[in-house]
């Protein structure tokens, strides 16, 4: 049997399972959408951004869009398989739309966490740790004890990430060539580091 004639074929048992779908047939139904999961999958994967394929599988995207489609057919009103890979093709580029759009509001999120854990260190570190006398920005030495002690419980290395960058403003690349290893993991290990920090001046304060 040719390809065409089986398209052919599968195009008008298509048209019946539509009608039998809005009849009330739920196993028409589920063949209708099962037919339509190869097409939904190739424009998945054809559609599917760079930024996007670390943690979006194709097959997921599918299976939300035709569970979408399936919650809500009543809203479909086309006649034919074409009607049908249309309106479907549509879901998909919505849930795919949505998507991208958390993406770029997680990486915000994530610029704007990292801002916020910049500041604080910037806040917290003493520019000159044996000057006890001075008190920059109006800050008590009770605080700037709290830090020191906080500081101490460091381990050494991220006393070293926090120094380089945040004091000595490194670029990243240039703290990672100091500490033997990649800008990323630099960028990784100031992270960690200052989370860290900011956690055991919390605990200093409140013993």
């Amino acid at each position: 049997m040719s390809t065409e004639l089986q398209a052919t074929q599968l195009a008008i048992r298509m048209e019946r399972w539509i009608v039998e779908a809005r009849g009330g047939s739920r196993t028409a139904l589920e063949r209708l959408l099962e037919a339509c999961f190869p097409y939904l999958l190739a424009v998945a994967k054809r559609e599917l951004c760079a930024a996007l394929r670390p943690r979006l599988d194709p097959v997921d995207v599918v299976q939300d869009t035709l569970l979408k489609a399936w919650q809500n057919f009543t809203q479909f009103r086309g006649e034919t398989e074409t009607d049908l890979l249309a309106w479907l093709r549509q879901i998909l580029r919505n849930n795919l739309a949505n998507e991208r759009r958390e993406h770029i509001q997680s990486g915000v999120r994530s610029i704007q966490r990292e801002v916020r854990l910049v500041k604080i260190v910037a806040l917290l570190l003493l520019g000159d740790h044996g000057n006890e006398s001075e008190s920059p920005d109006g800050r008590t030495l009770a605080q700037y004890e709290a830090l020191g002690l906080a500081l101490r419980r460091l381990p050494e290395r991220y006393r070293q990430v926090l120094h380089l960058h945040t004091q000595e403003e490194m670029t990243f690349a240039q703290v990672g060539e100091r500490l033997h290893c990649s800008a990323e993991a630099a960028r990784k290990l100031w992270k960690r580091a200052a989370e860290k920090l900011a956690q055991l001046l919390k605990d200093v304060r409140e013993s």
